[in-house]
């Protein structure tokens, strides 16, 4: 399963589609979460604990992870 990414508790995104990951700290980052909200293109991974990153994919998806910003980069391109 070279192609999907676990983004924690057996969460998984396929590689290809993710166009960025940023973390949640950033106005821009806020700005598109609050975009997401209001679209409903909103997928909370967090299960509950701090989100940390964000995952931007190719359908406009914006996907929340407690997973930091360094950690989904290592497992994107693992390889």
């Amino acid at each position: 399963m070279d192609y999907v990414v676990n983004v924690g508790f057996e969460s998984f995104v396929v590689r290809d589609r993710i166009l960025a990951v940023l973390p949640i700290e950033s106005s821009a980052v806020r700005r598109l979460k609050q975009l997401g909200m209001e679209t409903g293109k909103i997928v909370n991974l967090t299960f509950g604990k701090k989100t940390k990153a964000v995952l931007i994919t190719d359908s406009g998806h914006v996907i929340f992870s407690f997973l930091p910003p360094k950690r989904i980069i290592e497992k994107l391109f693992d390889n």
